[in-house]
């Protein structure tokens, strides 16, 4: 009797070893899950220089009586309605705990991914994240004061109905040339804008419009030097408001 009861005690030890070593392993497993990265707010953001495209004095024409003189005048005015940002981005993909602690990092000199912008305090809300629609296009016109129909730099004028992108995710939503989504690209170094470089997509979280621009690791920008990102966000400047716009950045890498 007193074996037959060995035996059976061995047995269910076993089992409890058993039993306690598929608890671990499904511990271990459960806890290296893969989750979905996205966006958050940059470690730093350091302004290297901040400066505003200068007007021209008055250009000198002779008068004479009797005289009818043909003239052909090109002018610039600072836009009322944006501000631009420029610059290069750092940083690596991270493996770590709720800490903060790194497990491993993967440093990137050319880094890939997107820089984004909102006016809003509150985190977006990333899993609602979608192109903006007409209507969101309007609303950021309004914002700003910018007459959509005769204002050459309003958000509808600047933003068209576009194609010209690299898709890309936003954590794990896939934003596509399918979408209709409104893009715009920065000059690069020859004045003009490129479909391969500087993209910028306007997108929506259902509450707040979000400025999107995609990097372009060390392309040369708008002023021949070489930059990661060019991006525009909306300002309102008419009638001489000289208020400054807070507006809040984040950055996801991939």
């Amino acid at each position: 009797m007193n074996t037959l009861m060995g035996k059976v005690e061995d047995k269910l030890e076993k089992i409890m070893k058993y039993l306690m070593i598929l608890g671990v392993v499904a511990l271990i497993i459960y806890s290296v899950r893969p989750v979905s990265a996205t966006p958050s707010g940059p470690s730093s953001i350091t302004t290297v220089s901040s400066g505003r495209s200068g007007l021209s004095g008055g250009q000198q024409v002779s008068a004479q009586a009797g005289n009818v003189s043909e003239l052909n005048i090109n002018g610039r005015s600072i836009t009322n309605n944006w501000q631009g940002f420029f610059g290069n981005v750092s940083g690596a993909i991270v493996l770590g705990d709720a800490n903060n602690n790194t497990f491993y990092n993967w440093n990137s000199a050319s880094p890939q991914g997107e820089v984004y912008a909102t006016r809003t305090a509150s985190t977006p809300t990333w899993t609602s994240i979608r192109c903006a629609n007409i209507t969101n296009i309007g609303s950021e016109d309004t914002t700003l004061q910018a007459n959509e129909s005769s204002d050459a730099d309003s958000v509808n004028n600047t933003f068209l109905n576009s194609t010209s992108f690299t898709q890309f995710y936003v954590g794990n939503v896939n934003i596509n040339t399918s979408q209709n989504c409104f893009a715009a690209h920065m000059y690069n170094s020859s004045a003009q804008p490129s479909s391969s470089s500087f993209g910028e997509v306007l997108l929506h979280d259902g509450s707040n419009l979000v400025y999107t621009t995609l990097l372009s690791p060390k392309t040369t920008g708008f002023d021949n030097r070489s930059h990661d990102f060019e991006m525009l966000v909306g300002e309102n400047g008419h009638n001489g408001d000289t208020a400054l716009t807070t507006y809040y950045f984040y950055v996801e890498l991939g």
